[in-house]
């Protein structure tokens, strides 16, 4: 059985990061003219990890029953598992956003519009005791 994999989808923290990155390359470049070598090695490193961090993910379901949050460029993130047996109800919030309640607190992923129902297709499939609120 291979693992599925599902892409998360950001929406607007994409172009959030994409306008910062814009902003710290202005102060990089005000550096390098100033010749302020530290600071500019500083913006560079900040702006590449924190944002590729944040925003490039995908999800995977893998065969030991785990929901793993997935960095597809990693530098110092970690994968995040949650028991698929941990979940026990999700909710659509909006078209591309899953509320997954768990045994203790909940999860919000931000999946790509397309992938979602079969997100939820799949999870209910692993844990049937996964209970949905009615979809008006």
């Amino acid at each position: 059985m291979d693992e599925k994999k599902y892409k998360a989808n950001n929406g607007l923290s994409n172009i959030f990061w994409g306008i910062f990155i814009i902003i710290l390359l202005v102060f990089i470049i005000d550096g390098i003219i100033n010749s302020e070598r530290i600071w500019t090695l500083l913006y560079i490193v900040f702006a590449v990890i924190f944002s590729i961090s944040t925003t490039i993910k995908e999800y995977v379901i893998t065969e030991l029953n785990f929901l793993e949050v997935r960095f597809i460029l990693k530098f110092f993130a970690k994968n995040k598992r949650i028991a698929i047996g941990d979940i026990i109800g999700m909710k659509k919030l909006k078209k591309n956003q899953l509320r997954i309640d768990l045994v203790r607190g909940f999860e919000i992923l931000r999946v790509k519009e397309s992938d979602i129902d079969a997100l939820i297709a799949e999870l209910k499939d692993r844990n049937p005791r996964i209970k949905m609120p009615e979809e008006e």
